[in-house]
């Protein structure tokens, strides 16, 4: 019988103790996008199977206020999305399932849904409990779509590292220049990788990656970390919202680089900060 990770976090609920609170946090990985259509929600999925793929214990989040709930993975079963857990109708164990790959997914809202904003202390609250889904998962990844609103901002301050999709069209890679303006906010310590997505090669992705990081460390005062590209997964149907690349494919392979890259990062910020807090 396969063990449901999900049953076993949703009992964790009841189980926090003062010691679990100070038990390092679950890593967050932020994907948005500085406009819709750029491919956010299937590359956070992706992501995310691929960290599962490498032996990490991985989350998927639809966090998109705006477009979320559009793509169906999982069994879909009834329990609950995003915004009961923010309106504290349901705590985050109790909706999450089981995604492809074993990774666990916490489903979005369709845009028709209640659509009231939800107050600071309430997406706070929801960050936290993210992280605290910690030693059971590993890596969240949090599809932020292409807002710039201030629950998106929470999001970014939060997380150990975002990532930024853009395709090589010039009116996204503005668009991306733009959301990373409003939403560092004026913190050049936010760390961002640009990740082009639907790439036609290595020498498009460098030209769009130069762009941004250069308007970033004119204008901004802010370094990007090295980022990818991922080119487009012609196995897959073009109408389809999301899917799962093939594993084998460049785009896969693509964000299985990405994916390690990525744990490396977080890996060596998280022994940082427990040395820290043991000096």
């Amino acid at each position: 019988m396969i063990h449901d990770q999900a049953d076993e976090l949703r009992q964790l609920v009841r189980q926090r103790s003062l010691g679990a609170a100070a038990a390092p946090a679950a890593s967050l990985v932020v994907v948005s996008g500085g406009k819709g259509g750029v491919g956010t929600t299937t590359v956070a999925i992706n992501l995310a199977v691929a960290l599962a793929r490498q032996g990490r214990r991985a989350v998927f989040v639809d966090a998109d206020m705006e477009h979320g709930g559009n793509t169906q993975i999982g069994p879909q079963l009834d329990r609950g999305c995003v915004l009961d857990v923010l309106a504290g109708r349901r705590n985050v164990h109790e909706v999450l399932q089981r995604g492809p790959s074993g990774i666990q997914v916490l489903s979005g809202a369709w845009a028709a849904q209640e659509t009231a904003p939800f107050s600071a202390a309430a997406q706070d609250r929801f960050i936290a409990d993210l992280k605290h889904l910690a030693p059971h998962a590993e890596v969240v990844v949090i599809d932020a779509g292409g807002g710039r609103g201030h629950f998106v901002r929470r999001f970014w301050h939060a997380a150990g590292t975002v990532l930024i999709v853009t395709t090589p069209d010039d009116a996204a890679v503005m668009q991306c220049y733009a959301a990373i303006k409003v939403l560092v906010a004026g913190d050049a310590s936010v760390p961002i990788r640009a990740l082009v997505n639907r790439a036609s090669n290595a020498s498009a992705t460098a030209d769009v990656q130069a762009r941004i990081a250069e308007a970033c460390r004119r204008f901004l005062g802010l370094r990007l970390a090295a980022g990818c590209g991922v080119g487009p997964c012609e196995t897959i149907s073009k109408s389809e919202p999301c899917a799962i690349f093939p594993a084998q494919s460049d785009s896969a392979r693509a964000l299985d680089r990405m994916a390690d890259a990525l744990w490396t990062q977080l890996q060596s910020e998280t022994a940082r900060e427990t040395q820290a807090r043991r000096a």
